[in-house]
């Protein structure tokens, strides 16, 4: 399955997440340590956040694997935003693999990410068609259940879409999205697990959740939260008194053996918003 990680905070150069780390996304992308899927190199994307010059993100994508950009390599140690989504992709079996089908996904000012498995991909297209506004479903461009559940994650948000959203629609919007997939998955009674291991950010908070139903390995969840993050020598640390949070980190694996990182349970959502803080809302009576 595919890795990520999103970070929250004072800005910080995209090579202290993405190269620097003992188990950074590049390392994850050519060993991951925590994965059935070993190697994530069908393509990565990154989206970060300028919100002193636009509301909306930048997003670079490649189907190089991530270790291997040159593009990336020389812009990460220039660019340092507060906001921060990375994906590294493992395609499934036959799914193409083009830009289209990389993450994460945008919509306005909004960044989409998934880390999982939504089995019966047909009837999913078919039904979230049906779910969605036309304008939404015209602009699906790739194939993958990640952004169809995307898409209807946009369909049920409350009012209008060129707008900033708060914190509170996009938790009950992917809630809602969550008890929609597990409706649809149940009512088909699919014997393939589902794996609901989604993150969505707005430039000022990040919602991520991690859910499995039917899968005995739920895809690992980590986060790590305090006053500032650095990276030197390989070694990534979060430093600061709880009450003084300024970062935090939300990424399919621990980037280091730093003992601020927590693991995020099945059936729970990480909310970083405000400071930023991490709370967690509760979805275990999904379960």
């Amino acid at each position: 399955m595919c890795r990520y990680l999103s970070y929250l905070g004072a800005p910080l150069p995209l090579a202290d997440l993405v190269y620097k780390p003992k188990n950074s996304l590049v390392h994850q992308a050519a060993e991951a340590m925590e994965s059935r899927t070993r190697i994530n190199a069908d393509g990565f994307g990154i989206g970060w956040y300028n919100l002193a010059t636009h509301p909306e993100p930048a997003v670079f994508k490649d189907l190089s694997p991530v270790w291997n950009n040159a593009n990336l390599r020389s812009m990460a140690s220039k660019i340092a935003p507060s906001c921060v989504l990375a994906h590294i992709r493992a395609a499934r079996r036959f799914d193409p693999v083009n830009r289209a089908n990389c993450h994460p996904f945008q919509s306005g000012n909004l960044l989409w990410m998934h880390n999982g498995d939504i089995p019966g991909r047909g009837r999913l297209h078919k039904r979230v068609c049906h779910q969605a506004a036309d304008s939404l479903v015209a602009r699906i461009a790739g194939n993958t259940d990640s952004e169809l559940a995307f898409v209807l994650f946009l369909s049920l948000l409350e009012g209008p879409l060129v707008r900033q959203f708060e914190t509170d629609e996009l938790r009950r919007a992917l809630r809602r999205t969550i008890e929609k997939l597990l409706e649809w998955w149940r009512s088909d009674k699919e014997p393939a697990p589902i794996v609901l291991n989604f993150c969505v950010s707005n430039g000022t908070s990040i919602v991520a959740s991690r859910f499995a139903l039917g899968e005995t390995d739920v895809p690992s969840l980590h986060y790590c939260v305090g006053s500032r993050y650095s990276c030197e020598n390989g070694v990534s640390r979060m430093t600061g008194r709880p009450g003084h949070r300024a970062s935090a980190i939300v990424s399919s694996e621990r980037l280091s053996e730093d003992p601020h990182w927590a693991t995020v349970d099945n059936g729970k959502v990480a909310v970083v918003d405000g400071g930023p803080s991490v709370t967690m809302d509760d979805l275990t009576d999904l379960l």
